[in-house]
């Protein structure tokens, strides 16, 4: 019996950068729960004040990061990680990295080189879809021009009064 190819490609890079932003919420959320809490117990509207910084860092930084790693998977799937994205990622983690190096940047950076190592792959594996280095664009089809079709400008005679 033979197995049928799943032609949905793979995503690594989204789904790790998800993982490591995850985690950062999660340690941001355990850090700083006494002063969540009193928070939440207070009214939330208006309460990030400077005692209150580091748990903003982690909360904002670790959502976006999730949502930034639902779009990259996406684009995974689709087989089109750009490079713009995966060089903006290892941008940020080195950064990071080079501002803090015991930090959960290094985590980033893994996501950012396997991201960068996708879109190697993947742009290896399609021509380019950027008509300006040399392609020409694919024209879209016109569905009155369709095999039977008459052409709207025609008369009876066949002959085209455009």
């Amino acid at each position: 019996m033979t197995r049928q190819r799943n032609n949905r490609r793979t995503a690594i890079a989204g789904p790790a950068l998800i993982i490591v932003c995850v985690l950062h919420t999660a340690v941001g959320v355990l850090a700083s729960a006494p002063a969540l809490g009193e928070a939440l117990a207070s009214g939330w509207f208006g309460a990030m004040t400077s005692n209150l910084e580091v748990a903003l860092w982690f909360l904002m930084t670790g959502f976006f990061g999730m949502v930034t790693g639902l779009a990259m998977t996406a684009l995974e799937h689709a087989g089109r990680l750009p490079w713009s994205v995966s060089i903006a990622l290892l941008m940020i983690a080195l950064i990071g990295v080079s501002a803090a190096p015991v930090s959960g940047f290094l985590l980033v950076l893994v996501a950012a080189v396997i991201a960068v190592v996708q879109s190697a792959r993947q742009s290896r594996q399609r021509p380019s879809a950027d008509p300006g280095r040399g392609e020409r664009p694919v024209e879209a089809v016109n569905p009155s021009a369709s095999e039977g079709a008459v052409p709207e400008h025609s008369s009876r005679s066949g002959k085209s009064t455009a």
